[in-house]
Order: structure tokens, then sequence, then C-alpha cells
């Protein structure tokens, strides 16, 4: 089975790939998350409206009989449909029990993130009709408007690809407003002010670093983790962080300055 997923993959995303959005950015050379914040960061100037959302329990929710029709638009090979229905029409024990999945596609299968990629596309073409600002990482988007006209126009078209979808937005993560106010995506927070760390991702770095002196980790090691998760957090978006954000003034502002033994400045 696990070779069928992998030929089925291959095949799939052979046949796939052409068709999908650039505006979508988690599969393998399409820039990933940070070309994404990037890209946000870099049109916020131009616009002054955002709808920041994402579709709650997204791979739970993809519809078997949707996704296998816009598979059809692009696939025509009968045998690598045949593997796709397989892949989606799985069994699943619980408590010595055998129940069929209808609905929904597994985490960790390497097909997931193209059939994620590929579900949202309706969307997708959607948006590029409107030319309004888009970008998609999986199941989180963006869209930024310069009007209010061209935001509510956004909104009402992305309601009607999600109903026709059979998805629904997660109502805690939704934001519609000025881009004055802020807003956050793939774990960074945008403003006119420019580019900053979310607050939620600076909250899950601080309980792993309380996870590490839980377990008893010395200053050095905590150090280490703190260094490497810096290094991500600008790796890639340096230029457009906002003025005055630097390692040392970051740790001053969590309370996690003391830990270092070492010079910071760098």
């Amino acid at each position: 089975m696990a070779q069928e997923r992998t030929l089925a993959k291959l095949v799939l995303t052979e046949h796939l790939k052409p068709h999908l959005s650039l505006r979508c950015f988690h599969l393998a050379g399409s820039g990933g998350l940070k070309a994404a914040v990037r890209e946000v960061a870099a049109n916020l100037p131009d616009n002054e409206f955002v709808f920041r959302t994402d579709v709650k329990s997204y791979y739970a929710s993809i519809n078997h009989h949707i996704l296998m029709e816009i598979v059809g638009r692009y696939v025509n090979d009968e045998y690598v449909l045949a593997l796709l229905w397989r892949y989606l029409r799985r069994y699943v024990s619980n408590g010595g029990k055998f129940f069929d999945v209808t609905q929904g596609i597994s985490l960790g299968c390497p097909l997931s993130p193209l059939m994620g990629a590929l579900f949202l596309k309706p969307l997708d073409d959607r948006m590029a009709q409107l030319g309004c600002f888009y970008a998609r990482f999986m199941d989180d988007w963006v869209i930024l408007a310069p009007t209010r006209w061209k935001l509510r126009k956004a909104i009402k078209a992305v309601n009607q690809e999600m109903n026709n979808l059979g998805v629904v937005k997660h109502p805690d993560k939704t934001f519609i407003g000025r881009i004055t106010q802020g807003f956050d995506f793939l774990g960074y927070w945008f403003s006119n002010s420019g580019l900053a760390v979310a607050k939620k991702t600076i909250e899950r770095m601080l309980d792993k670093v309380s996870r590490l002196y839980e377990q008893y980790a010395d200053s050095n090691r905590v150090e280490i983790y703190v260094r490497r998760w810096w290094c991500w957090v600008i790796t890639g978006v340096v230029k457009f962080l906002r003025a005055g954000d630097c390692f040392c003034s970051f740790l001053c502002a969590t309370g996690l300055f003391p830990i270092c033994a070492t010079d910071l400045r760098g």
C-alpha cells in the first residue's frame, strides 16, 4: 500500500502540479512558508483591508466525491484514479471494529499535501479572477484589498466557493478589518509598523523553554534552543522585520535574557 501511494503521488504530481496555483505556497518548489510571509509583507503598503482565515478541520472535511471530481478534470488514467480511490476509501480499526472512512484524508500520507492543495483550487482560481492580492499555505490564506468594496466582493466569492466545497471557516482564526489593526498569519504578526513574531508563536516557544527547565536542562541547552528558534524566525524574512527587532531586545522583552551565559550580540 505504501508503494502504491508513493507511485500515485509521483504520477499525480506530474499531472496536477502544472495546474496548481502559484499562490499556493506549501508544496515543494513553491517557496514555502517564508515565501508566503514575504509576499504578504511586501504587499501591505498597497492595500488597506485584510481578510485572513482558514478551514476548520480541513483534512477531515475534504469530501471524497468533490475531490475526485476535481482530480478528474486533469487526470483520465483509470489506474491512477483507482489508486487514488484506494487512498481515500480506507478502513480504520477501533476496538476490534472496522469503519469505512467516507470523508477526509489522512494526515501522514505523502499524497495529502498535494490533495490539500488541489481541493481548494476552485478558490485559487476565483481569487485570480478577482485580482486582489491572495496567498495560501495549505488551508490558511490571506486576501488584501485596497478598498472596502473589493474586500466585500472577495469575501462573498470565498463564501460561495467554500459552500460549494462543503467546508467552513474557522471562527477563531478569521479576521476581517483594516491592516492598521494588525493580523497574524503563519506565525507572524503583520501591521503597518512592519513584520513581527506573533504572540502565539512566542507563547509556544516559552512553553518549550518551560518544559526544558522541567526536564532539568542547563542554561546552555536552553540558549541553544532559543538561538535556533530565533534563526528560524528571521531566516528569509529579516529585511521585513520591523526596526528595532533583534535577538537581544527580543530576549529582554520575553524575560529570557538572564538565561544566556555568553555574548548574545550576533
